[in-house]
């Protein structure tokens, strides 16, 4: 299996064409980043990455953690004629990158086919939709917080108006907290009439929501076999900022993560959920697509009581909470505990000293080749970083 890493995935849908052209600093992130699959391939895979490996990132992985995952340049894959291409989330875009691979190197790789399902399986709307069919399986939950959609300014304006309490917009293709805008109780602002008509020209529509007083982001992972059946793959909990964007992911083990879910929302609602979106996915989505599908989750508060939304977003993509659950069974120590960090620097040289002052604060400690504690980057970190994948454990 080759496995490739791009990022932006969902813009790349949307913009719909073969030829699309990331903005520099989405390039940027694949290219500093582009490892990071490794952490949930398979002995025997490789990752496709623009440069090579630094010799002394593979030399401390490899004898550190037993690590056989490779990295390849596009020169080496004349090494690799018919291998599957597992996609990072799959687009137009990314599918052509391997198909003019394919005729350059006359290689005969085997590709995703892009299906014009694709596009509303991995949009906002979709997970609406998943979302409206859970709460008719589950009248406990409130059916107050789904997501109403709008084409137009005027009509916004209104429900901005007329609403008691603060919403949320978002637009209908983007992920990981980017995309989202608060909306000011009693009326727009010049500024968000402006933001929304961009979203609008661009996308054609966009969502409104209740703003919710968030307590936990988590998600449910799960992997689709692309012949109508789908398996629980695993909690992640995660943190983002305060206006919602990714920052990392949790290191524990599932039983502690779902006794901390536990704690706020009952298990056997959770449950419930669970076995639910089981059976939503593997109608909508597990016969079009094989692969990760993540479902972000939070839990709130609502009159003083924690209360869930189970389906905020559907990533139809790998993401980075399937790849920490991966790390963790794979090569962290049993019940240690930590956090998964993305960092961005946009000074030169920032992230490299960061990494070298957190080399010396933080010694790495493995045993029987699995990290025990310390810092541990993800990714090769040199003077001309400005992306940081990286472990800490306590």
């Amino acid at each position: 299996m080759i496995h490739y890493f791009n990022p932006g995935h969902e813009t790349a849908v949307l913009n719909s064409s073969p030829y699309y052209t990331h903005p520099a600093n989405i390039a940027i992130l694949q290219r500093e980043l582009g490892f990071l699959p490794a952490w949930y391939a398979t002995p025997g895979d490789v990752v496709l990455v623009e440069d090579e490996l630094n010799e002394e990132f593979v030399s401390y992985l490899s004898e550190n953690l037993g690590f056989k995952i490779e990295a390849i340049t596009r020169e080496c894959l004349k090494r690799y004629n018919t291998q599957d291409i597992l996609l990072w989330g799959i687009s137009p875009q990314s599918i052509n990158v391997f198909e003019e691979i394919n005729k350059e190197y006359h290689q005969e790789l085997k590709l995703p086919v892009w299906k014009e399902s694709y596009a509303y399986l991995n949009s906002r709307q979709a997970a609406r939709d998943c979302l409206e069919e859970l709460l008719r399986q589950l009248p406990q939950i409130s059916s107050s917080i789904i997501p109403h959609f709008y084409t137009n300014l005027e009509d916004i304006e209104q429900v901005v108006e007329a609403s008691p309490f603060q919403l949320l917009a978002k637009a209908p293709f983007s992920s990981s907290g980017r995309g989202l805008l608060r909306l000011p109780i009693g009326g727009l602002t010049r500024t968000e009439r402006q933001i929304l008509h961009g979203i609008l020209k661009k996308q054609g529509t966009l969502s409104i929501e209740r703003l919710l007083d968030k307590e936990v982001d988590f998600a449910m992972e799960f992997m689709s076999d692309g012949k109508g059946k789908v398996e629980f793959a695993g909690y992640s909990l995660f943190a983002t900022n305060v206006k919602g964007a990714y920052l990392g992911n949790y290191i524990d083990s599932q039983e502690n993560i779902e006794k901390q879910l536990a704690d706020k929302i009952s298990l056997a609602l959770l449950d419930d959920v669970k076995s639910k979106l089981i059976s939503i996915l593997s109608e909508k989505y597990a016969y079009e697509y094989k692969g990760c599908i993540g479902v972000d989750m939070l839990i709130y508060t609502d009159e003083n009581s924690y209360a869930l939304q189970p389906c905020l977003e559907i990533n139809m993509r790998y993401n980075m909470g399937f790849m920490v659950i991966q790390l963790i069974e794979k090569y962290i120590s049993l019940g240690r505990k930590g956090f998964f960090h993305i960092d961005f620097s946009s000074k030169d040289g920032e992230i490299y000293e960061k990494h070298t002052q957190m080399q010396f604060d933080h010694p790495t400690r493995f045993k029987d080749k699995k990290l025990l504690s310390g810092y541990l980057p993800l990714c090769p970190v040199n003077e001309n970083s400005h992306y940081w994948a990286y472990v800490l454990l306590e």
